[in-house]
């Protein structure tokens, strides 16, 4: 019975660990530099993704971007995002709109000062445990999509890099 009870207890440590296993750090190359940014990345079981990165302004941004190329964002509208069931906008820091393209929206979550980056929203996105996402396509139909944050702060603090501290 000991021996059962020590099993399940380490299987109980590990799956943490596996449930981290949403978020993930790639790499994207600017084409027209070979510059490198590091991304706090993650999919979602119906194709859509969310990044979080640095620029080389220090802005911190995330870009919810679609499945799929038959569906286009609605011109002149920012998808909202509902971290858990407190925080709601659809606006970057200082209350600036998203940037939006035909399949992806961006926003900025806050610049860094002095390696620290002031931002509830980052923070939330960080500490929360989903975000959802609602959005209007060009043909007027509305969607929803939501994303796990499961093991978005390790990613994202290792994506922002060691240097970078994040205050609420």
């Amino acid at each position: 019975m000991k021996n059962l009870a020590s099993k399940f207890g380490v299987f109980l440590l590990l799956c943490p660990v596996l449930a981290h296993a949403d978020w993930s750090v790639i790499t994207h190359t600017d084409t027209n530099n070979n510059s490198e940014t590091q991304v706090a990345y993650t999919q979602n079981e119906e194709g859509y993704s969310l990044e979080i990165y640095k620029d080389h302004v220090g802005a911190i941004r995330s870009r919810f971007s679609l499945s799929t190329a038959l569906d286009i964002l609605a011109k002149r509208s920012c998808p909202t995002y509902q971290i858990d069931a407190s925080l709601l906008d659809n606006r970057s820091v200082n209350d600036a709109p998203c940037l939006t393209d035909l399949a992806w929206s961006e926003f900025i979550l806050g610049y860094t000062e002095n390696n620290v980056v002031s931002s509830e929203k980052l923070n939330a996105l960080m500490n929360g445990s989903t975000v959802t996402f609602r959005f209007m396509l060009e043909n007027g139909s509305y969607k929803e999509t939501y994303f796990s944050l499961s093991g978005s702060k390790r990613a994202t603090l290792s994506a922002l890099g060691p240097e970078i501290s994040i205050a609420p």
